[in-house]
């Protein structure tokens, strides 16, 4: 199924399918490209950042990035 990433729920993961080309540079340096398999490990509380294992690493995301990215969720 595919969501926005700040849909997903913690313990939840899938692979990038779409990233708004507006944003593309500022999180690939994150590791955050189309094709990357991430989990989803918490999200702050408060509409706080996301935080989000991708390659082998914790990174935090903020929620108006993260509604700019796709993700084909595994059910």
């Amino acid at each position: 199924m595919r969501k926005k990433m700040s849909e997903m729920k913690p313990g939840e993961s899938g692979k990038i399918v779409d990233i708004d080309p507006s944003i593309k540079t500022s999180v690939a340096g994150m590791g955050i490209r189309t094709g990357e398999k991430i989990k989803l490990s918490t999200e702050q509380p408060v509409k706080g950042p996301l935080v989000i294992l991708v390659k082998g690493r914790e990174t935090s995301l903020g929620r108006k990035l993260a509604e700019l990215i796709s993700v084909e969720c595994r059910t």
